[in-house]
């Protein structure tokens, strides 16, 4: 079997692994009706290795919750992003030029799941996605909009999950 085929043979099987446990975890019993019952609940970037549902090494780990049943798992950003179509993937390309840039904006994917888990309050996220597209700010607005891009970056980590 050549390198090409055996990468497509892998890639599906990662495919249907992934399918597999996610119906696991569901109330329903089928793919299409069971990838609707999850939710992202966390973002977070790894310094070590962790693995996806799928088998697949991950550092952009997605938390997902379950509607439904209340059921968690971690997956793999490009997971989520194939087969899931949740809004992880603009939250990890914010945060990656925000952490090359600290003077960009967020988009308001980030700023939306930043406002659900109380990394920022309403007056910010109103304040931030009234600035957000504006080129020129002055410097007491630049210097807000360094803050909250600080807060959202300082809870891009590994959570601290209470049990």
């Amino acid at each position: 079997m050549s390198w090409g085929e055996l990468f497509r043979e892998n890639t599906h099987l990662s495919e249907y692994k992934l399918a597999s446990e996610i119906i696991k975890l569901s109330t329903a019993r089928n793919w299409p009706a069971a990838k609707l019952e999850w939710k992202l609940e966390e973002v977070y970037e790894s310094d070590e290795l962790d693995a996806c549902l799928c088998g697949h090494p991950i550092r952009e780990i997605c938390v997902i919750r379950n509607r439904v049943n209340g059921s968690t798992a971690v997956v793999g950003n490009s997971c989520v992003k194939k087969f899931l179509d949740l809004a992880s993937d603009p939250i990890f390309r914010a945060v990656k030029r925000v952490r090359t840039d600290n003077t960009k904006s967020v988009n308001v994917e980030t700023l939306v799941h930043a406002l659900e888990r109380n990394w920022i309050n309403q007056w910010e996220f109103d304040f931030y996605k009234d600035i957000m597209y504006k080129r020129i700010l002055t410097e007491k607005r630049q210097a807000i909009k360094l803050q909250i891009n600080q807060k959202i970056l300082s809870r891009i980590g590994r959570p601290v999950f209470v049990a």
